[in-house]
């Protein structure tokens, strides 16, 4: 299933059916592919162990791999994983709502923090919770700047489909590992120069 959605019309107040019916596939446990300011990402229940290792299964991705998960801000973020690094912080505010991925160590493990600058996928959030931050594509294939590109490689596996043009800037974030100091991962849509403006790295 498909819908579009206009960029007026994410920034608008009627959309609350949208919102429902999302919602309402993510209560099922199933998929959704929604936009960002990025690419467009695989989204469900990130509360859920099960429905991760769904999208794991979904996209091929090697079980050692991290999913990010999508959070309004970062005080969001911290009701779910408990303390946050000074530095996430610093970065949060300076740069997101927006196109950076930052991963803390939590109880022996990884955890990425994705903060989207799309407003229907926050109003998503707002309103559900927190969903899974994956790019909507395969392992290792092309990543998906329009929704042709997500259905083509995903297909039935994903219940619905929310259609909101091409990305504006159509590259990955920029993922940060944040605990005393930060160490750039991969260089996206901040540059390591902007990173290096607000903490060292």
């Amino acid at each position: 299933m498909e819908i579009k959605c206009s960029e007026e019309e994410c920034k608008g107040k009627n959309i609350e059916s949208i919102i429902t019916m999302v919602k309402e596939v993510l209560e099922m446990g199933e998929l959704i592919v929604y936009p960002t300011e990025t690419l467009y990402g695989l989204g469900t229940d990130a509360t859920r162990p099960d429905l991760i290792d769904k999208v794991r299964n979904v996209k091929g991705t090697p079980t050692e791999q991290g999913i990010s998960i999508a959070y309004l801000d970062i005080e969001h973020a911290a009701e779910f994983l408990g303390d946050i690094p000074e530095l996430a912080w610093e970065l949060a505010e300076k740069f997101t709502p927006g196109p950076l991925t930052t991963v803390i160590e939590k109880d022996g493990k990884t955890e990425g923090i994705r903060i989207p600058n799309q407003p229907l996928t926050r109003k998503i959030i707002e309103d559900f919770g927190p969903i899974t931050a994956t790019s909507a594509n395969k392992h290792g294939a092309p990543s998906s700047i329009d929704i042709s590109t997500a259905k083509t490689q995903l297909g039935d596996d994903v219940l619905l489909y929310l259609n909101c043009g091409v990305c504006k800037i159509g590259q990955g974030t920029t993922v940060v590992k944040v605990d005393e100091r930060v160490e750039l991962l991969r260089e996206g849509a901040i540059s390591k120069e902007e990173l290096g403006d607000v903490v060292g790295c």
